[in-house]
């Protein structure tokens, strides 16, 4: 089963702050862990909301507001993708994520949740060979009241949704994207002063949950702006999405230094490398 991570926002994500020295050296041993295991299979780092912009698309009008956005808690500042075989051993290997990622107030909060789309829809696999320049940018879907209750979607809706994937993906401007079902089948795990507390969905706060997300890389916020009003959604007349800058390598504070780059750079080539190993032995898709 797989399996969507996000690492909740808090004050310093929002302020930007990058990891120091000793996050990087737990957070490396641990996503060793995960990949070794075959569990994790990508992961990667939002910019803070306030160079995000969210856009509500209704009855054919575009509406824009740029961040950044007052609900921290609910925020995402990282999206991780991890297969295993139920949400209770994603439940285990979250408990042991590091302390030292603890925010300001030495909380951290994860929230896990089932991917897929309750109808079903079709892996995404990029084009290596049409690859493209451009930032990359995480589109996150906000849910609403019939995405929570998962009301079921005509099929030939999906149909449209899954081509105009299938061809941004083969241009080389969409790199993944997936759907996410119900908070139901979630679990939020929350950890204070390096202890850890479970709660199950579903959760409340409805309009900010992310019902399903789509990496791309565009030439300005304009420009992916534009592309997320152009997907066909199957949610109705009323969407809206969060668009976020996502961190790149370069990105991160002065102190990473060289050493640390070349490492951080490795761990994520091996572990691309561990996960498109695991699910070709496994006869699964390689998104």
């Amino acid at each position: 089963m797989k399996f969507i991570i996000f690492r909740r926002a808090d004050a310093g994500t929002e302020q930007g702050a990058m990891p120091d020295e000793q996050l990087l050296k737990d957070m490396g041993a641990y996503k060793a862990q995960l990949v070794s295991a075959g569990v994790m299979r990508a992961g990667e780092g939002l910019k803070p909301s306030d160079q995000a912009v969210r856009v509500l698309l209704s009855e054919g009008k575009v509406s824009v507001v740029g961040g950044p956005f007052t609900e921290t808690r609910e925020l995402v500042a990282g999206i991780s993708v991890f297969e295993a075989a139920s949400r209770d051993e994603v439940v285990e290997w979250i408990k042991r994520w590091p302390a030292s990622d603890a925010g300001p107030d030495g909380k951290v909060g994860i929230e896990i949740r089932e991917a897929g789309c309750p109808g079903g829809c079709a892996e995404v696999h990029p084009d290596p060979a049409a690859a493209v320049e451009g930032t990359r940018f995480a589109i996150l879907l906000r849910s609403s009241a019939e995405l929570e209750a998962e009301t079921p979607v005509p099929q030939e809706v999906l149909d449209r949704l899954d081509a105009h994937n299938a061809a941004e993906a083969k241009k080389g401007v969409l790199l993944a994207a997936d759907g996410l079902r119900s908070s139901a089948l979630g679990t939020r795990v929350n950890f204070s002063a390096g202890r850890a507390t479970t709660v199950d969905g579903p959760f409340t706060e409805i309009k900010e949950l992310v019902a399903g997300y789509w990496m791309i890389k565009a030439r300005s916020m304009a420009e992916a702006i534009a592309w997320a009003a152009a997907v066909p959604y199957p949610c109705g007349a009323r969407v809206e999405v969060e668009i976020r800058p996502m961190v790149e390598p370069g990105d991160l504070d002065p102190a990473f230094t060289p050493p640390l780059r070349e490492a951080e750079r490795r761990m994520r080539s091996e572990q691309l490398e561990a996960g498109m190993l695991a699910r070709l032995a496994s006869g699964a898709p390689t998104w």
